[in-house]
């Protein structure tokens, strides 16, 4: 039974984490993105907790490129931007209970963002079956399964009237913990459709390395 539990743990990691060579993930798109030609010019904006902050300034570096091939350009000194764009990140882990007297049970919702890095600690449920009553500790074989919700926000706003002209969320499931080693991958995600579909949340695939 042992052995059972043990393969059905690891076929389900396996579905989680998709294809080794892919990047699956999920994003959400709400704009007003205004035709002709916008202006693109743009500043980042951050959080207090953003500024001097190194981490957040190397997923700046990041992102600057993937803007310039949009047509965005940051300002210069002296010039007066059109735009403001904001990132907002997070990685939650996802403990994921396996038995073969009962479903898997994530704890966390899929796009529940918390943007600020926590863990949920799981908790062992045990069933009642009619009949049959609760199972008491001890009697079932819990396999437990970690997997990281990995969540990418973009906002952009216009910098005169503050009017929100863009909200991009990306989300994925992962069974690395480090979020800057699959940043490039959530960027390139939330922007491959740029503006995309209002209103609209798509499955995205990316090939790993390319």
């Amino acid at each position: 039974m042992r052995k059972i539990i043990t393969l059905f743990a690891v076929a389900c990691s396996l579905l989680l984490s998709g294809c080794a060579t892919t990047f699956s993930s999920q994003v959400s798109v709400f704009h007003e993105w205004p035709g002709g030609n916008q202006d693109k010019s743009y500043i980042f904006e951050r959080t207090p907790g953003q500024e001097n902050n190194l981490e957040h300034k190397h997923y700046e570096e990041l992102l600057r490129p993937r803007l310039l091939n949009l047509g965005f350009h940051e300002i210069t000194a002296g010039a007066t931007p059109s735009l403001k764009i904001g990132m907002q990140y997070a990685t939650t882990l996802r403990e994921i209970q396996y038995s073969p007297l009962w479903r898997p049970a994530i704890y966390d919702p899929f796009w529940n963002l918390h943007f600020s890095r926590g863990v949920y600690r799981s908790r062992v449920i045990y069933p009642y079956y009619p009949g049959w009553g609760y199972y008491p500790r001890g009697m079932l074989d819990v396999s437990i399964q970690s997997n990281y919700l990995h969540q990418l926000s973009i906002s952009i706003a216009d910098i005169n009237s503050g009017k929100k002209l863009a909200d991009i969320k990306v989300s994925s499931d992962q069974p690395g913990s480090e979020l800057v080693d699959y940043m490039p991958y959530l960027m390139d995600s939330a922007l491959k459709e740029f503006p995309g579909n209002n209103g609209t949340t798509t499955k995205v695939e990316l090939k790993i390395g390319k």
